[in-house]
Order: C-alpha cells, then sequence, then structure tokens
C-alpha cells in the first residue's frame, strides 16, 4: 500500500513538473539572443517601441541586473552596463546578442578583506561610451575608480588615472562619462574631469554646491559638436552647459529645497539623470523620477517631454541611461525593469530650435 501511494505522489508531481515545463516553454517570452521584437511597433504616446533586450538569454546570467547605462558606436551596436552583474553585454542593432566582458573585482577592499581585481573585471561599472575614430570601448568602472579601455572586441586595454591624476580632486568616482575628439568627459560627484582617451589628465572645473557651475553628483554628460559640455546636476535638479573652461551658458532647472518639495512647487526635473545629444542638435535627458525623456534645445528651452511609468513596451520604470543613433533611434536603459527598450519619438520635429 505505501509503495502504491508513493508511486501516485510520484506520478502527480512529474505530472505539475512537465505542465509547468509545458507552460513555461509556451507562455515566457524567448530571450534567445536577448532580443524581444514587437510585431506591430507597438506606440504609446508620442514613443513607438521597436524592440526590448533582457539580456544575452544564454550562459550563466541570461538576464540583466539593473543596467544603468547604454551606448551605441557607429555600425548602430549596443553596448550595456549591466551594473548588477558587474559586466558589459553588447548586442547588434537588431538585438541580438554579440558578447559580454567582465565579472565582480574589488580593486580597493575594505580593512581587512583582500583585493580581487584584475584587469576587465568590474565592480559596478556605470557609464560607458564608444569612441568613434577607435571603436574602443571606455567604461567607468564607479566602485573601483577608475576608467577601463577595452578594443572592439571586448579585450582590455588599459586603465586610468593610476593614482592622484593632478586635478583639484585626489581620486575620481566616475558616474558617467562621453568621449568626444580624443577627450574623455567625466562626471564626477562634484565637478567634471577632462583626460585624454590615452589617460592623460587635462583639466577639471567645478565644486560641491548650487549655484552655476557647481554640482551635486552628475549622473550624466555629453558633449555637443561644438564643443559645448551639457551635465545632468542630478541633486541639484537641472541641466547645465558650460564650455569647454566650465563658464556656465545656460541652466535649465534649480535646486528645490525639502519645503518647496514637501508642498509640490512646480519645477523641471524630478531627477535627471543620464543625457545625450542627438543628430538634431537637441539634449535628451532622462527624468528617473518623472519616467520619461525632456527634450532641450541647443539654447536650452524645454521641447517636449515624453513617456510614462509602466512595465509595458514603450514604459519606464526608474530609467537610467540614453544614446541616440544618428538615425534616430533612442535607447533607454530602463533600470528597474531590467531591460534596454529600442524606440523613437514621434510626432516631434524641430526645423529651428529657437525663433
Amino acid at each position: 500500500m505505501k509503495k502504491k501511494r508513493l508511486a501516485n505522489v510520484t506520478a502527480a508531481v512529474l505530472t505539475i513538473t512537465l505542465a509547468l515545463i509545458t507552460y513555461i516553454y509556451f507562455n515566457i517570452p524567448d530571450l534567445g539572443g536577448g532580443g524581444v521584437v514587437s510585431a506591430d511597433q507597438k506606440r504609446v504616446g508620442n514613443i513607438e517601441f521597436l524592440f526590448a533586450v533582457y539580456g544575452p538569454g544564454k550562459g550563466l546570467l541570461p538576464a540583466f541586473n539593473k543596467p544603468m547605462s547604454v551606448a551605441t558606436d557607429k555600425d548602430n551596436n549596443i553596448y550595456v552596463t549591466d551594473s548588477g552583474n558587474n559586466r558589459v553585454v553588447v548586442f547588434n542593432r537588431r538585438g541580438e546578442f554579440m558578447y559580454e566582458f567582465g565579472e565582480r573585482g574589488v580593486a580597493l577592499p575594505a580593512p581587512g578583506y583582500k583585493a580581487t581585481w584584475s584587469p576587465g573585471k568590474f565592480n559596478y561599472p556605470y557609464g560607458i561610451d564608444i569612441d568613434e575614430e577607435t571603436g574602443n570601448i571606455f567604461v567607468a568602472d564607479l566602485a573601483n575608480q577608475r576608467i577601463q579601455v577595452f578594443d572592439r572586441k571586448g579585450k582590455f586595454i588599459d586603465w586610468f588615472p593610476k593614482g592622484p591624476y593632478g586635478g583639484t580632486a585626489t581620486d575620481i568616482f566616475p558616474l558617467a562619462l562621453d568621449v568626444k575628439d580624443g577627450k574623455v568627459y567625466i562626471a564626477n560627484p562634484f565637478q567634471v574631469v577632462i583626460f585624454t582617451t590615452k589617460g592623460k589628465f587635462v583639466k577639471d572645473f567645478g565644486m560641491p554646491g548650487k549655484e552655476e557651475g557647481q554640482f551635486d553628483r552628475p549622473n550624466g554628460i555629453a558633449v555637443g559638436d561644438d564643443g559645448t559640455i551639457y551635465v545632468s546636476d542630478s541633486n541639484n535638479l537641472r541641466v547645465q552647459a558650460l564650455d569647454q573652461n566650465g563658464k556656465v551658458k545656460w541652466v535649465y532647472g534649480k535646486p528645490v529645497d525639502a519645503w518647496d518639495n514637501f508642498n509640490k512647487k512646480p519645477q523641471q526635473f524630478e531627477l535627471p539623470r543620464n543625457i545625450a545629444v542627438g543628430p538634431d542638435g537637441n539634449i535628451y535627458v532622462i527624468d528617473a523620477f518623472d519616467f520619461n525623456i525632456k527634450v532641450l534645445s541647443p539654447q536650452g528651452k524645454l521641447l517636449a517631454e515624453m513617456g510614462q511609468r509602466g512595465v509595458d513596451d514603450g514604459t519606464f520604470n526608474f530609467p537610467n541611461g540614453i544614446a541616440i543613433t544618428k538615425d534616430k533611434v533612442i535607447y533607454v536603459a530602463d533600470k528597474e525593469n531590467d531591460r534596454v527598450q529600442a524606440i523613437r519619438l514621434t510626432d516631434f520635429v524641430i526645423e529651428n530650435h529657437e525663433e
């Protein structure tokens, strides 16, 4: 009797397991290659959803874990800092997985612990950008306090700075970066730091504060074709545009004190994070706490704001990173949805930035 009962229980368990496997097979989206493609190019308001990638779809870590930043190269390949997994994942322009590199390694351990870093390992990689001239990949290795450089295949080349760099601060904590015309522009917690792509210090400017030209943990930086440096001054709830010497050209947004925030007084940004300059010359800013993209003209005028909170295609949940191709495809690191979305902004054509 006991053997018969055990056989019945075993059969029931196997039946349930088989049913569960069948359900997963037919109902869970296939993440092979990392791409989930929308057949009808779904539209949500002014956002046209193209596709999303949720990770490589294979290997020991098939899914993203809090992707923070995204970049593209001249071939429109997509590079993602999968920060929670301490790696960079690369896809082609269709969202198909190509390769990945990196794993966790601690260069600056707490007292009593051993360093585990070796070239190519990360401790919370954050910002990322591609050098258009060489195809080299630059990664802001935040907690290891360095920039790491890789070739177009993900092979480690170098890192910098290898000690105090000679600026007004002794260390960097690189939150974001932009590579432009042989220089690497870095958003440090309270300043902008500039190196050459070979790792030689050029200059820095800025200090802690709320005045113009001061910063409080900027999480985005982008450089226009005319050399203007756009900084997403996150904790000051604003974007600042500066020249190459750090002189302020304009500011959009302003710091909001706790009382104003408590009373919900209107403010331009809830929390600006990553930033990109589009092929139209406009500035595209991720507003993480407003769950949208705000578009500014090169003169600092608000042109549009698009997006809403959600988990469906074309919506965002605490987005953080943004990149724009020359054909105006926008990639958003949709952090809390653990994905990168490819979208277009529709019904948005600005012929003249200013009258």
